[in-house]
C-alpha cells in the first residue's frame, strides 16, 4: 500500500486541483461492509502530506526561453505547447504566440530555424517530424517578417539538451525539454 505522497511523486500540479472521494468503497470493502464509508474529511496534516516538491528537470517551461550565446540569440520555443503529439499543425495559440515574437527580431536579419525531437522513435519518424516543425515555425516567420533570411533544418534527435534517460530509466522532463524549436539570430 503506498501513501499519497508515494503515488504522486515525479507529478507536476499546476494550479490547485481538487479530489473528490465521498461516500466511495473499494469493490471488496462493498461486498463485505453492509455500512457505508463516512466522507473522506481533509485535516490540514493530510493537506500538507499531499504537498510536494516539483524537481525541475521533471517540468516543461513556457512556450518559450531566450538566451544570449556568443553574439547571438536563441528563442527556445516548447514543441509540446506548440504542437500535438507525433504533429506539426501549431496550434491557434501558439501561431500567435510565435507571430508575437518576430517583432524582436532585427530588420533583415539571417535567421536559423531549428527543429528538434527527444529520442522516442527512430530516425525515419524523429528526422521528417523535426524538419515538418520547423518549416511550420519558419512559414509563420515569413509570413509576418518576409525581411528575414531564414535558413531551416530539421536535427531529430541527434543533438539534445538534456537526458532522454537518466540511470537507465526514462527521463519525461528531459525528453520535453530536447522536443523544442530553436530560433536563432545575430544580437543587436
Amino acid at each position: 500500500m503506498s501513501t499519497l505522497r508515494e503515488t504522486l511523486r515525479g507529478t507536476a500540479v499546476v494550479g490547485a486541483v481538487t479530489v473528490g472521494l465521498l461516500g466511495t468503497t473499494s469493490p471488496s470493502t462493498a461486498a463485505v461492509s453492509p455500512e457505508p464509508v463516512p466522507d473522506l474529511v481533509v485535516t490540514e496534516q493530510m493537506s500538507a502530506d499531499a504537498t510536494f516538491d516539483l524537481r525541475p528537470d521533471d517540468a516543461t517551461t513556457g512556450l518559450e526561453t531566450v538566451r544570449e550565446e556568443e553574439g547571438e540569440t536563441v528563442m527556445v520555443l516548447t514543441s509540446d505547447l506548440l504542437f500535438a503529439f507525433a504533429s506539426a499543425d501549431l496550434s491557434p495559440q501558439a501561431a500567435a504566440a510565435v507571430t508575437d515574437l518576430v517583432a524582436t527580431i532585427p530588420q533583415g536579419a539571417d535567421v536559423a530555424v531549428d527543429g528538434h525531437t527527444d529520442s522516442v522513435g527512430d530516425d525515419t519518424v524523429n528526422d521528417p517530424l523535426s524538419q515538418q516543425r520547423a518549416d511550420a515555425v519558419a512559414a509563420l516567420l515569413r509570413a509576418a517578417r518576409p525581411d528575414l533570411v531564414l535558413t531551416v533544418t530539421g536535427y531529430g534527435s541527434r543533438e539534445p539538451v538534456a537526458d532522454n534517460t537518466v540511470g537507465g530509466q526514462d527521463s519525461p522532463g528531459g525528453r520535453a525539454l530536447n522536443r523544442r524549436v530553436e530560433i536563432t539570430f545575430a544580437s543587436s
